[in-house]
């Protein structure tokens, strides 16, 4: 009796101890899923950029009869993505200058600023066909005189960015016919009026951007007419940049849950003998963990609690033994 009662305490001890980390990690498990992480963010593509002018005049006028300068800053057919603008004439009322009406600065048979931006990517473009390009105090003379030219430049989202310039098949600084260098500004100078450096093709590009500008001219003129005694500053033609649209950036995906570790089987002997003897014992509290489990609870406290009342009632049962053995020996 006494090794029987032994072995059903210590086969229910051994199966609850099986138990034990089992019920643990099944609850346990379904909280660190949870945790892990919500739904994923994805970030929206930045919109690209692109810009386009056809001229733009950015001069310092000063005056003979009053000690001032009269900026002028302004620009024909000056748009940004997505935009298309078409105008051939430029005119500015310049204070001070002894003309009637407003200084024609630009004038020509096309002027043609576009700007597209989309998914693909961005793009800008200008093209000037047979335009003059005037300064206050010159009205008989022009500082530019051009045929045709243009300038694109690309910044497509799957590719490099690219700058094109297209030379003008004529030009004249000043009434004189030049031709323009590759790989330095040229510089006119014109006795009693002035000097002008005109720099052609300036291109940059980035891994993301594109810029070009067909002319740039840097003017330095002394009219002493209509009341101009100089005239100083930058005029540039055919100038466009644009900037790539960011690529979209992938779906941050969820966290993996986490799979809880295998529970430790209980030993074959174990498990028989608790089947044999301590079955309707070790059902109950298995239930109770497993209840706990399914609402998010904890069954480790009822197991122990299992556990520790069948230790206890075994060593009841050793006591009993050896108590009616020594009985029955006194009579």
């Amino acid at each position: 009796m006494l090794s029987s009662s032994l072995r059903v305490a210590v086969a229910t001890l051994v199966v609850a101890a099986a138990v034990l980390p089992a019920t643990a990690a099944s609850a346990t498990g379904p909280a660190a899923v949870s945790g892990s992480g919500g739904a994923g963010s994805t970030g929206g593509p930045a919109t690209g950029s692109a810009r386009a002018v056809t001229a733009e005049v950015d001069l310092d006028v000063s005056l003979l009869n009053k000690a001032v300068d009269v900026p002028v800053n302004i620009a024909l057919n000056k748009v940004e993505s997505p935009a298309r603008r078409d105008g051939s004439v430029l005119t500015a009322k310049v204070d001070g200058v002894d003309q009637q009406g407003p200084v024609t600065l630009v004038k020509a048979d096309v002027g043609r600023s576009v700007t597209t931006v989309d998914a693909k990517g961005a793009e800008a473009s200008v093209e000037l066909v047979n335009a003059d390009v005037h300064a206050p105090g010159l009205p008989l003379t022009a500082l530019l005189g051009l045929e045709a030219l243009s300038s694109r430049v690309t910044c497509p989202v799957d590719g490099p960015p690219t700058a094109e310039v297209t030379a003008p098949a004529r030009l004249t600084v000043l009434g004189k016919p030049v031709a323009v260098g590759l790989y330095a500004p040229t510089k006119v100078d014109v006795p009693a009026v002035g000097s002008v450096s005109v720099e052609f093709s300036r291109r940059s590009t980035t891994s993301s951007t594109a810029a070009a500008s067909a002319l740039e001219v840097r003017v330095e003129l002394n009219p002493l007419n209509l009341n101009v005694a100089t005239v100083s500053g930058t005029v540039t033609i055919a100038s466009v940049s644009c900037e790539k649209p960011a690529p979209t950036a992938p779906a941050t995906t969820a966290g993996a849950p986490t799979t809880p570790p295998p529970a430790t089987p209980a030993s074959p002997a174990a498990v028989k003998a608790a089947d044999g003897t301590a079955s309707g014992r070790g059902a109950a509290p298995q239930a109770a963990g497993e209840r706990l489990a399914a609402t998010g609870g904890n069954g480790t406290g009822p197991l122990a609690a299992g556990a520790a009342a069948l230790l206890a009632g075994g060593a009841g049962t050793l006591w009993f033994a050896r108590r009616r053995r020594a009985h029955a020996r006194r009579h």
